[in-house]
């Protein structure tokens, strides 16, 4: 009776087994079908217990992954959009100086057509900086990096601009702040921060920095005596491309986002606020050691 039975108690398993596994075959046949461009969620009703948690995190993936790519995209398309105004700049500049008839306009077209292609390449270096930076942060593993030598090479760098408009710039603070990253992202936030402090800071002025080791943290302070931001615009600025109203300083509006995106991926904060000696601006920017 055992042996006669095996066949059907074989093809009551068959069927179960079956009936059970159809929302699996369903979200297979659902990730089959999906075009490449397609990240919305795998549906998870009706999947066995032991499933639906894979398919939960898979569909956290496609989320994280949809992000990515609108960010990309976005990004993608500020760039053009940023990069079209200073090339028509510069086809303008260049047919001036073409137009030009005499020595004084011709010498005044050169200048603006240099100023122009030093606009231009610094807004190409810029996003080559944040292309290699989102790049290089996933793949290098962090490491022991001493803040105050970062600091220093970065005012190194920026100690040029400063002395051709006769701004000093003072640092002050514990000799040595040790905290775990990478050491080249780090060089690119300090050396953007430095740079837009020098850039706004009149000529004459000065730009004071100071390092701080506290327990579990690492304070840096960069307070300028420039214009300053005002409270309403202080989050805007970290947005890539914007650039306040008024300004005549050139830039790319690259600087601030840059260093937002490399102090989070350090899960660091990076705060303004108003300079505590007089007209300016302080950038607090908080590491965890």
């Amino acid at each position: 009776p055992i042996a006669a039975a095996a066949p059907l108690l074989m093809l009551i398993v068959w069927c179960v087994v079956s009936w059970s596994l159809r929302p699996v075959k369903r979200a297979r046949a659902q990730v089959a079908s999906r075009q490449p461009e397609d990240l919305s969620p795998v549906s998870v009703q009706g999947l066995p217990d032991e499933i639906r948690p894979l398919v939960q995190e898979l569909n956290l993936l496609l989320e994280r992954m949809r992000g990515a790519f609108a960010q990309q995209k976005q990004f993608v398309g500020d760039a053009a959009h940023e990069l079209r105004s200073p090339l028509a700049a510069l086809r303008l500049q260049l047919q001036a100086l073409q137009r030009a008839g005499d020595t004084d306009g011709r010498q005044l077209a050169e200048q603006r057509l240099a100023a122009g292609i030093d606009r231009a390449t610094r807004l190409v270096e810029q996003l080559l900086s944040m292309a290699r930076h989102e790049s290089a942060a996933e793949q290098a593993p962090a490491e022991d990096v001493d803040l105050a030598d970062v600091l220093r090479q970065a005012l190194s760098e920026v100690l040029p601009q400063a002395n051709a408009k006769s701004i000093s710039v003072e640092l002050d603070g514990a000799p040595e702040a040790r905290v775990r990253g990478h050491r080249d992202a780090l060089a690119l936030l300090v050396r953007n921060l430095l740079d837009n402090a020098v850039k706004y800071t009149p000529a004459g002025k000065r730009v004071q920095l100071r390092l701080e080791q506290a327990p579990g943290q690492a304070v840096l302070l960069i307070d300028d005596e420039g214009p300053g931001i005002a409270r309403q615009e202080r989050e805007r600025v970290f947005d890539r491309f914007y650039r306040v109203e008024g300004k005549t300083q050139p830039g790319s509006g690259l600087g601030l986002a840059i260093a937002r995106s490399i102090a989070g991926r350090h899960g660091a904060t990076i705060t303004l606020l108003d300079a505590p000696s007089g007209p300016g601006l302080r950038v607090k920017v908080v590491f965890p050691a």
